[in-house]
């Protein structure tokens, strides 16, 4: 039996013998490899031991490794070891590649890394921004504010004047208790007033309060002409003595129609010439008319309501307001009226409101 024993360990050292030579040169073939290998994942190495989850997972291990025996942690590495060690290293680096690809999913692994103690960095103080000074917003401007309406007072007398009133003494006029004027300025395409600037200025100058009007004649040119031609002889000036142009407006003085002109062509010659007065001036014209002519030729319309209106109607204790308008402002109740300073017949007037209102109006 004992020698039976012998001879397999004889046989056994045998091929140990010759197996050892081969394994001896294997070795020295690997070893340089395995050296080359690991030259090259060290750099990788040193991002895996720094990444921080091997970093949480070696301090939760670090205590554990720890508390092994001596010369368990002091035991000599072999040269198996090394290889075994490298080819370790090999596994865990393609683990790590692999986790990074395809993301996190050893749950197991992420849980005890999370579960390590981990030291929370200090927010860093973010860098203190320059103070900038507020900025002043720069206040609305104001709007401006209608102003509001004068006292209503008694009826305010006054006057029209034309070419064929001649020469007028207008101090004579302001001391009869006259505080207003209208003067004619223009009419149709071709007629001027020859003594409008006198008249016009006498008036303002004895402190009446003045106004120019127009004598339209729509079948005889646009609307446009004549306005045009009527504001640049009337010379309307914004200076708190001046009333809103005026657009005379009366039937054909030789056929007693509508100049040819139908209704809706009689609205808009008038909005026309409304229109271009207004752009120059600001003012909406003031419309004279009668109630005949106003039914006869406009249509009883009320497009103009917001105009002031100047109402012809004699011989009558209180005049009938046009359909289309809510009330009149100026009235010219007679034109055989006497007055200081005019030698003849004179139209007569009243503006219903008071002076303080006919001020507000001419400002």
């Amino acid at each position: 039996m004992r020698s039976a024993a012998l001879r397999a360990d004889q046989a056994l050292r045998t091929a140990v013998d010759r197996v050892r030579p081969a394994a001896h040169r294997v070795g020295e073939w690997l070893a340089p490899l395995i050296q080359r290998v690991l030259q090259w994942l060290a750099p990788l190495l040193q991002r895996i031991q720094e990444a921080p989850a091997v970093r949480r997972l070696r301090e939760r291990v670090s205590p554990h490794v720890d508390k092994l025996p001596e010369s368990v942690r002091r035991a000599p590495r072999t040269r198996s070891m090394q290889v075994g060690a490298a080819v370790a290293a090999v596994g865990v680096v393609g683990l790590v590649i692999g986790s990074a690809t395809s993301g996190p999913a050893n749950t197991e692994i992420h849980e005890a890394a999370m579960q390590a103690p981990i030291q929370q960095p200090q927010a860093q103080a973010a860098p203190e921004q320059p103070v900038q000074a507020p900025v002043e917003q720069a206040a609305p401007a104001p709007q401006a504010q209608p102003a509001p309406q004068a006292p209503l007072g008694p009826p305010v007398e006054g006057i029209d004047v034309s070419n064929h009133n001649g020469d007028i003494d207008w101090r004579q006029v302001a001391a009869d208790g006259k505080k207003f004027t209208f003067v004619l300025a223009t009419d149709g395409t071709s007629f001027t007033n020859p003594r409008y600037s006198e008249q016009y200025h006498g008036a303002k100058d004895a402190g009446l309060i003045a106004g120019a009007y127009h004598f339209a004649r729509p079948g005889s040119s646009s609307a446009e002409a004549q306005a045009e031609r009527f504001l640049n002889v009337a010379d309307y000036q914004s200076d708190g003595k001046t009333l809103p142009p005026v657009l005379d407006l009366e039937v054909d003085p030789n056929s007693g129609g509508c100049y040819g002109l139908s209704v809706d062509e009689m609205h808009l010659w008038t909005k026309t010439f409304n229109d271009k007065v207004k752009e120059r001036t600001g003012k909406e014209p003031i419309i004279y008319a009668n109630p005949s002519f106003w039914r006869q030729c406009m249509g009883g319309t009320d497009t103009f309501d917001g105009h002031p209106l100047w109402l012809a109607s004699y011989e009558v204790d209180s005049p009938a307001v046009p359909g289309g308008f809510s009330d009149w402002d100026f009235w010219q109740y007679t034109d055989k009226g006497n007055v200081a300073g005019i030698g003849g017949n004179t139209d007569l007037n009243q503006y219903q409101q008071g002076f303080e209102r006919l001020k507000q109006l001419a400002g």
